[in-house]
């Protein structure tokens, strides 16, 4: 989604409570972290910031850069370039907030 996109919100990630269900007007859809959204009724928001949910699939020992931390997921890119969201459980070596 892209800033100033209007969704539709949905419920709450009962696992990753800082996430929930969006779809965009173009029936894209998918867990949106709750920060990234303004909220305009009780299931409706306007989207603050731009938001891609790709995953990042990441090797053994891969050293990772990371952008941003939100619950237990982090938004990294690794050492090509490539960014998206790795479970904070699957890396090591991250330092504690």
């Amino acid at each position: 989604m892209r800033a100033g996109d209007s969704v539709a919100v949905g419920h709450r990630n009962q696992q990753h409570p800082a996430f929930v269900w969006c779809a965009t007007e173009d029936g894209h859809h998918g867990w949106v972290p709750e920060d990234y959204l303004s909220m305009t009724g009780a299931h409706s928001a306007v989207a603050r910031r731009d938001y891609d949910s790709t995953h990042l699939t990441a090797g053994e020992a891969e050293e990772l850069e990371v952008l941003e931390r939100v619950d237990d997921y982090i938004f990294c890119r690794n050492a090509t370039g490539v960014e998206g969201w790795v479970p904070v459980a699957c890396v090591s070596g991250l330092e504690e907030e």
